[in-house]
């Protein structure tokens, strides 16, 4: 009787008095703040034999792409320059030598021996970092020529698309190829962390990855030709404009997991629909400022 007692009691303890889960464990905030200000911090002066090819941009900072081109060979290399967020970047993660040097009269390192590529990078008041740094080996005068030509002003990125993102949607990363020319906006849902969200939906016009014949059923979206694929694992959208495709979809995993994601057909969907486009895409002269559509 006493063991019956014992297991009643225990019971209606578990009935009636189930204590409250624990509250969720915060995410602890150890990445940049979310940007919300989609407009490069920097630009390259028009310098003879360097162009602009490329333009990255996300909430950790951004990315020119340029290219030197030797007047007397016509031999090309590439280069890069990158912007850090403040309190983001600098030489921590560098492999190697960290020569310790200064910049216009700022604090700089450049790379030393055993240092996986020539770089020089200086710090801004703001704890920001500027880097340079090009493909070629021993690289230091081309990283000279480019860093000279770096000035710390407003610049926009231009993308080939007006979008609007349904609620809970917002940018996690823009990324302009002009040699191409070739546009991306990774998308990511707001929550998923405090400060950024992460790419999970690709919208691209000239990926050379997009076929020009791609998959799904054939339909109408907002008076244009479209495609719309809603396979399990990489649902997407085509709308056709100015003769090409444009994409809207998943970003997905080369290696897996490969989880069933048709349930974000409707938000991709309604992306595409509500897709309106530059003048003429294959010049980007005539795309939008990103601050203007995300702004």
């Amino acid at each position: 009787m006493l063991l019956v007692a014992a297991i009643a009691a225990a019971s209606l303890v578990v009935a009636g008095c189930t204590p409250a889960p624990p509250p969720p464990t915060e995410i602890p905030h150890t990445g940049p703040d979310a940007r919300t200000h989609w407009e490069l911090r920097h630009r390259l002066l028009d310098t003879r034999g360097l162009s602009v090819v490329g333009q990255q941009i996300d909430h950790g900072g951004e990315s020119t792409t340029v290219r030197l081109t030797d007047a007397a060979t016509n031999v090309s290399e590439d280069c890069f320059v990158a912007l850090s967020v403040p309190g983001q970047g600098g030489p921590d993660n560098k492999v190697g030598e960290r020569v310790a040097t200064t910049y216009e009269g700022r604090p700089a390192v450049r790379s030393g021996a055993g240092a996986e590529a020539d770089y020089l990078m200086w710090r801004l008041e703001d704890d920001s970092w500027v880097e340079v740094s090009c493909a070629g080996l021993d690289s230091r005068t081309s990283i000279e020529r480019v860093a000279a030509a770096v000035d710390l002003e407003p610049t926009p990125i231009m993308i080939p698309f007006d979008v609007g993102l349904p609620d809970g949607y917002a940018p996690a990363e823009i990324v302009v190829d002009l040699d191409r020319p070739s546009g991306r906006v990774y998308v990511g849902r707001l929550g998923r962390r405090p400060w950024s969200p992460e790419a999970e939906l690709d919208l691209a016009y000239g990926a050379p990855e997009l076929s020009s014949d791609p998959p799904g059923e054939p339909t109408t979206l907002a008076g244009r030709p479209a495609r719309v694929d809603d396979t399990s694992t990489s649902p997407a959208v085509w709308v056709q404009e100015q003769g090409r495709w444009v994409y809207a979809g998943v970003t997905a995993s080369d290696t897996g997991p490969y989880p069933n994601r048709r349930s974000e057909l409707p938000a991709i969907r309604a992306i595409a629909e509500s897709f309106t486009f530059a003048e003429d895409l294959t010049d980007p002269s005539t795309w939008l400022a990103a601050d203007g559509v995300f702004g």
